[in-house]
């Protein structure tokens, strides 16, 4: 897969402790040395008015690339409405900073909506347009960036956002917890994907902590995403399983999932 950038997701950093923004050299240089040469950061890296200081800077000493930041909100919390405009502007302003066409996967977090009035439902789908529409002002792509929701979650976004407005950034994993196969979802909507998120898990059960040590087939996933001509960005975003203390350091992780990836992707 020659026309895809491989990247890692520093969310995994959190779960040890580290300060995004305080040791974003630390965290850069553990990810390019695990192997991965793009990095797509979690939202607390780009906050703070010496965002682009800080992490132009980081960039350049660990020679990593970006792909860009995540960012998960209540869209369909009408309550939250100015807040959440307002820091989506700032976080797009902040993330344009450090450069053109760069992307943030956004998850919306909360109420499913099997829980949510038909008022949410609808100031749901105007949010998603407003954000993304000014994401796209500032030269910067908004995907929906899928979080253990139904397929009826996900449809009432698509069939009511435009594609060219909202692209795809499903997470495999966080997909099948939603009851959605990976494989069906990336066949329907191979054109709308622009990224797609990687991490392992035991069929029926929960996440492992590596690339490679679950039941997700690599292989027939390359081959897949060959046939459906997949040219975007694959992120690996690991997480440790529910309950799992940070006992393996993230350098060993990360380095195995590279490595996997290369040996089942080719990549």
């Amino acid at each position: 897969m020659p026309d895809c950038r491989l990247g890692a997701h520093t969310f995994i950093f959190q779960q040890y402790g580290f300060d995004h923004v305080k040791q974003i050299d630390r965290i850069l240089t553990i990810v390019k040395e695990s192997g991965f040469d793009a990095v797509e950061l979690h939202q607390k890296a780009i906050e703070g008015d010496d965002a682009r200081s800080r992490v132009e800077a980081a960039l350049i000493r660990s020679g990593q690339h970006l792909v860009g930041a995540s960012n998960g909100q209540p869209l369909w919390n009408h309550a939250e409405y100015e807040r959440i405009l307002d820091a989506m502007d700032q976080f797009g302003d902040n993330l344009s900073e450090l450069g053109e066409g760069l992307k943030c996967g956004m998850s919306c977090s909360g109420k499913r909506m099997a829980d949510r009035s038909e008022a949410a439902n609808k100031h749901l789908i105007q949010v998603w347009n407003e954000v993304a529409e000014g994401f796209r002002s500032k030269d910067l792509v908004l995907l929906y960036h899928t979080h253990g929701e139904s397929a009826e979650d996900i449809a009432l976004v698509l069939e009511n956002v435009e594609p060219d407005v909202l692209p795809l950034n499903p997470d495999l994993d966080w997909l099948r917890v939603g009851g959605i196969d990976p494989d069906a979802f990336i066949k329907e909507h191979a054109e709308r994907i622009q990224m797609i998120h990687l991490r392992d898990y035991h069929t029926g059960g929960d996440r492992t902590s590596a690339l490679g040590e679950g039941d997700v087939d690599y292989e027939k996933l390359g081959k897949l995403l060959d046939d459906v001509g997949f040219t975007g960005d694959i992120v690996v975003e690991l997480a440790l399983p529910s309950g799992t203390p940070p006992e393996r350091p993230i350098a060993e992780l990360l380095q195995t999932s590279r490595e996997h990836i290369r040996e089942r992707m080719g990549i």
